[in-house]
């Protein structure tokens, strides 16, 4: 990366890998589709790679893109820090900020980036919030929130900063007794653990893709239980198979607590929303806060991952 060009498009990179789609990114960029292609085809030219892997219904990104996007993430953030000392709009904030996060992204991430948050601005206090349930938004005073999905208020804007991916997983011993499924159907068959969260995703279904194919699977779970964390200490234990973040599940599929199952079918992303309230000037404490987690969460997500936290 040799120049401002070249930052342009790492952020034009980062906002196709987070928007799906180089249609989607172009339309929040506000760029013609074919000028974001020709950059992103340039970026792959320098770098030698490519970045992204392209099929009729779905984009991932290559191995290199999955580089390059948690080191872009980092350049991005430090640069724009680096423009705010230079521009001297880095100045000390104060005040207290009252945050609301669905519980299990509060738990394992939410809570480490407010931690490091805190070290920037130490004349700021927090308070967290971790609830799984539809929030009043407005009317319970929050100055910003991490949802799981959109929210329909008008008076709250929301911004999507990440995707949440999912896996099949179950514990070994499970597998042993049960078999490993060889294809969808054959899940139907199996011990299920559901969430009592049906607005995040459903307790008793699940919709399997691949190559633009729709295997809707239906299931009477054994057990429902109220958290994600709660669902990964039942599936380590051998109490049934089920679906999980990736995020939450990488460590322990790489230590061997969990199998992934299905690895060529996948579940539909669910998208992880910012939210404030509507204002058309936010207190600085609140815009500052917005940007770091904006900025920190996608990385934090990423290390989750790769297992490597």
């Amino acid at each position: 990366m040799t120049n401002l060009n070249d930052l342009q498009q790492v952020r034009e990179f980062v906002q196709i890998a987070d928007s799906g789609s180089i249609s989607a990114a172009a339309k929040i960029l506000g760029m013609a589709q074919p000028t974001l292609s020709r950059h992103l085809a340039a970026l792959e030219t320098q770098i030698g790679a490519s970045l992204i892997r392209r099929d009729t219904h779905t984009m991932s990104l290559t191995e290199a893109g999955r580089i390059l996007l948690a080191d872009a993430r980092e350049l991005l953030t430090l640069a724009d820090r680096l423009g705010k000392r230079l521009h001297g709009e880095r100045r000390a904030i104060r005040g207290h900020l009252r945050i609301v996060s669905v519980v299990d992204v509060g738990q394992w991430i939410v809570s480490r980036v407010l931690s490091r948050f805190r070290k920037l601005h130490p004349q700021v206090t927090t308070e967290l919030h971790l609830i799984n349930r539809p929030t009043k938004f407005v009317k319970e005073g929050f100055d910003c929130g991490i949802m799981v999905g959109g929210l329909t208020d008008r008076r709250v804007t929301t911004k999507k900063i990440a995707e949440l991916h999912r896996r099949i997983v179950a514990a070994p011993s499970l597998i042993a007794e049960h078999g490993a499924p060889h294809r969808p159907d054959d899940l139907s068959r199996m011990p299920w653990l559901g969430i009592l969260q049906p607005h995040f995703y459903a307790r008793d279904r699940v919709d399997l893709v691949r190559s633009g194919k729709v295997t809707k699977l239906k299931f009477s779970p054994v057990m429902l239980l109220d958290t994600v964390t709660a669902l990964r200490e039942a599936a380590i234990e051998g109490a049934g198979f089920t679906s999980m973040p990736e995020w939450m599940a990488a460590r322990d599929i790489a230590a061997g607590r969990l199998i992934q199952l299905l690895p060529d079918w996948h579940i539909e992303p669910v998208g992880l929303h910012l939210a404030h309230a509507s204002h058309e000037q936010l207190p600085e404490r609140v815009r500052s806060l917005l940007e770091y987690l904006e900025a920190e969460i996608p990385n934090e997500i990423h290390k989750l991952d790769l297992g490597e936290r």
